[in-house]
């Protein structure tokens, strides 16, 4: 195993979104793609804003997307003691200092005084006053700010409390994590980190900042892009398989490739390239990886994903399933246009019925019905020659009879061919249906 450590750190003040969920992927292929190990660290310092319940969500759509973490998951809010020692040691070294209030430009004046910490005061730590900080990123290249630009932030709150920059130093250090992949909102805090790791004596890791995802107007992604929480994703029917296989593609290329399995994206991710520019979030894209998986699986494997009453493996739900599947990019699509082969319609959209039901299709209807009361052979071939037959008799284009009959026995004017809809529904179904829909539309 190599000495490669990378870390995954959300907070947990919300549910895990699909840019945090890219970020982790990220950050655990580039340390197992090299045989090195990627920790997740819950920061949970902030005890106003952080819940439990957020945590337990995190850890689940980890699990959901068979991301395994090396080692147990790390809580900063265990390690406060360790913070106020690294804080006393940075004060010890000159590298930090007590200050009274939290107005910056007041706070410089006490740089130099060593003033004890008091009910009110806080601790700022020394940030260098000439030259640059610069650093290597993996993703952006060289990257550089003059430390006149920097502040003198706050470590140590009035509280006692300390603050993120300073935490997520003292974390990584005590954790060796060599490498850090992040967003780019991040940039500016890694000038700072830098300091306090060489403030420590401590090399810093290698940083590389991944950019960030828009929607597809150019703006910041939202949920009115179609972005969700991960789990979220997994209630409206989305693989695993096919949101990471996605989340890679988000800023992550190898060639044209588009579809990798969970072994071919270790293989491949150290040959591949990060994208330098924002990338953008489309859930037809999304769907389009989901049909994909969706496709590749077998009946069996889909009945245990679709876990409805209604397919049960019988030789009925399966046939179903066949012919329902190419409609289907999601799981809860299985649902969405199955329900009537296992249910009568009742309720019928007014919309659809004045657009479809004209003057003469309750005839067209009618007569359709009298053809397949007198048909020997319920089978697609008998089927698809009837309504060719009656198409033909009536002078009309198929749709005039197909979308109606459609109607009558789906509620939808969306299905599969209607011919095979007929023969999987089965003769009794079929008139029963149709008898019903002539006698709602009579006049």
């Amino acid at each position: 195993m190599s000495d490669i450590k990378t870390r995954f750190a959300p907070s947990p003040t919300g549910y895990l979104h699909i840019g945090g969920a890219r970020t982790a992927l990220f950050a655990w292929l580039y340390a197992k793609s090299m045989g090195g190990e990627c920790t997740l660290r819950i920061e949970d310092t902030d005890k106003s804003r952080s819940d439990d319940k957020y945590t337990q969500e995190i850890l689940n759509s980890f699990n959901w997307l068979d991301i395994k973490f090396d080692h147990n998951v790390v809580y900063q809010s265990n390690n406060l003691n360790r913070y106020k020692e690294v804080v006393d040691i940075l004060i010890e070294k000159n590298c930090a200092y007590v200050c009274k209030g939290q107005e910056l430009e007041e706070d410089r004046k006490y740089r130099n005084q060593k003033l004890q910490r008091e009910e009110n005061t806080v601790v700022r730590f020394k940030m260098p006053d000439e030259g640059s900080t610069s650093f290597k990123d993996i993703i952006k290249g060289d990257i550089s700010v003059l430390n006149t630009q920097l502040d003198d932030f706050i470590i140590e709150r009035s509280d006692g409390s300390a603050t993120y920059n300073f935490c997520v130093v003292v974390d990584d250090m005590d954790s060796k994590i060599t490498h850090v992949i992040r967003g780019d909102d991040h940039v500016n805090n890694t000038f700072k980190q830098i300091n306090v790791f060489k403030a420590l004596s401590i090399q810093e890791p290698k940083y590389g900042h991944v950019p960030m995802i828009l929607g597809e107007d150019g703006k910041r992604l939202s949920k009115r892009h179609g972005a969700l929480g991960v789990q979220e994703y997994k209630e409206m029917g989305i693989l695993p398989e096919a949101l990471k296989n996605y989340l890679l593609r988000l800023g992550w290329s190898d060639g044209d490739r588009e579809l990798f399995s969970r072994d071919e994206m270790l293989l491949h991710f150290q040959k591949g390239t990060f994208n330098q520019s924002p990338s953008t979030f489309s859930l037809d894209k999304l769907l389009w990886y989901n049909k994909h998986y969706l496709d590749e699986s077998s009946i069996d494997e889909l009945n245990g994903m679709i876990n409805l009453k209604e397919f049960n493996g019988s030789d009925y739900s399966n046939s179903v399933l066949e012919l329902i599947r190419e409609r289907c990019s999601s799981l809860t699509e299985f649902y969405e246009n199955s329900q009537y082969f296992f249910e009568d319609p009742v309720d019928f959209d007014e919309t659809l019925l004045k657009k479809h039901i004209k003057e003469d299709t309750h005839d067209h209807l009618e007569l359709l019905g009298s053809y397949l009361a007198e048909l020997e052979s319920w089978e697609l071939d008998s089927l698809k020659n009837i309504l060719q037959q009656t198409v033909d008799e009536l002078s009309i284009g198929f749709g005039k009879l197909g979308l109606p009959l459609r109607l009558a026995l789906t509620a939808s004017v969306n299905s599969p061919s209607i011919d095979r809809v007929c023969e999987l529904l089965g003769r009794e179904v079929t008139l029963r249906r149709l008898e019903k829909f002539l006698e709602l539309t009579k006049n």
